[in-house]
């Protein structure tokens, strides 16, 4: 007799640094709320489930009630919860140290709050980078969930993808498990009879593993899903065709770790630099997009499926190449990170440089990202308070315009020493929440430079939009 397909449902809920109060009630109530409370009541467990740093935070000052139902659930076993950076930053963009920090705070918070040694990690957008599985391993990560496009465009086939792999980094291992594509596009915008056909095709073709890990927002929280999963009733239909499957014996749910631990292995993978499709494609330059999408119409579903490890876009950190103050902010951030490890570490700064890193601003996608004012000045805000903090006591410099440029320019060499590298004199523009230059200081900077003071204060008030 055939085993069941173990089956893993995976949700990651988030909500940015500097997001809206409102956004996030809404939501709760909208999508975090009802998803995991219906879910739990159909017998739908045991669910995977990351929770963000910020909205942990944020549930922690509004909701203790939500927090306290999801400790319940992992009490009984009925979800896994998983690691990431606290702060949702991408990985790949934070030295090594910081990506260290970022996991730890996840991991101690999860088990301070939850009682719970959290195993898994979710890869924030899936930005992979080789270096990471050292720095994972190195954090307790056992094993991370990754896009089932990471292997396709390394060379392996789809019919390898439904089992775990792992990798090695200095010959450091961590586990992986593939994501697959098709259920982020059937699971909720499609009819759940098509789910579950999909599913009993990769029992019946031999699989072991199925695995869905996705944004939770697109049950109720993206445009028009509220009314398609619950006023159409989708939410309640899936739900009862997943109870059929599993009282026929056709799919087990299965927590992340639990499949990683009895699936049997794929074996050893390198994966290159990676995330998913649609990343790749919206960190392109926009006539680099306009032709890899003139491609894939021209290539047509079929084709387009069978050469996809060959037709693919750009990586996440071409974003700082597309918009100078995503990478103002990028460097900005590392400098200050640079100078607190110099400088003690002193909490407040160091949790400031936390907040700052988390991703949402550096980049968009649909929905906005750098491109809402709001999010931008939030970074810039915890860029500020980390910076007043570490610069405790020094005066305020002014910094002649040139100088300052080179943390933004697009040729800078992330190795050359100078004022971003945190060793200089206080930027008086890291940010447009610091206070306006004194007179005395912007006289001391025109003695310096004799240069224009208004350039700087021009380039000062396009920061943030």
């Amino acid at each position: 007799m055939t085993s069941p397909l173990r089956f893993v449902f995976g949700l990651h809920l988030h909500q940015p640094v500097g997001n809206f109060d409102h956004v996030m009630a809404d939501h709760v109530r909208d999508v975090y709320r009802p998803i995991i409370e219906r879910a739990t009541a159909a017998g739908f467990f045991p669910l995977t489930l990351h929770v963000s740093g910020p909205l942990l935070e944020w549930l922690e000052q509004h909701d203790t009630a939500w927090l306290d139902m999801i400790g319940r659930l992992a009490a009984d076993r009925h979800l896994e919860l998983l690691l990431a950076g606290f702060d949702e930053p991408i990985l790949a963009s934070l030295p090594r140290p910081d990506r260290l920090e970022q996991i730890g705070r996840m991991r101690d918070y999860l088990k301070r709050r939850f009682g719970v040694q959290a195993t898994g990690l979710w890869l924030t957008e899936r930005v992979w980078q080789p270096e990471l599985a050292a720095d994972l391993a190195e954090a307790g990560v056992e094993y991370a969930l990754v896009d089932d496009r990471h292997f396709l465009v390394c060379g392996f086939q789809h019919q390898e993808l439904h089992r775990p792999h792992y990798t090695e980094s200095d010959g450091c291992r961590v586990g992986l498990l593939a994501i697959d594509e098709r259920l982020r596009y059937l699971i909720p915008f499609r009819p759940p009879e098509e789910t579950a056909a999909y599913l009993r095709q990769l029992r019946a073709e031999g699989h072991g593993l199925a695995i869905l890990a996705d944004d939770g927002e697109k049950f109720g929280g993206w445009p028009g899903t509220k009314d398609w999963v619950y006023g159409s009733g989708w939410l309640d239909s899936f739900l009862q065709t997943m109870e059929q499957l599993t009282s026929a014996g056709e799919i087990q749910l299965s927590t992340g770790q639990d499949a990683f631990r009895q699936v049997a292995s794929g074996g050893l993978a390198y994966l290159g630099t990676a995330s998913y499709r649609e990343m790749e494609k919206w960190a392109l330059p926009p006539e680099a997009q306009r032709n890899l999408t003139k491609l894939e119409e021209e290539l047509g579903p079929k084709d387009l499926e069978a050469s996809a490890s060959f037709v693919r876009g750009g990586h996440w950190h071409h974003f700082l190449v597309k918009y100078p103050e995503s990478n103002r902010m990028h460097k900005t951030m590392i400098a200050l990170s640079t100078l607190s490890r110099r400088r003690g570490d002193p909490p407040e700064a160091r949790r400031a440089i936390g907040r700052a890193q988390c991703n949402d601003a550096y980049w968009h996608g649909v929905f906005g990202g750098l491109y809402l004012p709001h999010l931008r000045n939030a970074i810039w805000r915890q860029l500020a308070i980390a910076e007043r903090v570490l610069r405790q006591g020094e005066a305020l410099a002014y910094e002649e315009p040139h100088a300052a440029t080179r943390i933004v320019s697009r040729d800078s060499d992330a190795t050359r020493a100078g004022p971003w590298r945190g060793e200089g004199r206080r930027h008086g523009e890291h940010s447009r929440h610091r206070a306006r230059v004194p007179a005395e200081g912007a006289a001391a900077g025109r003695r310096r430079a004799a240069g224009d003071p208004g350039r700087a204060t021009a380039r000062r008030r396009r920061v943030g939009g």
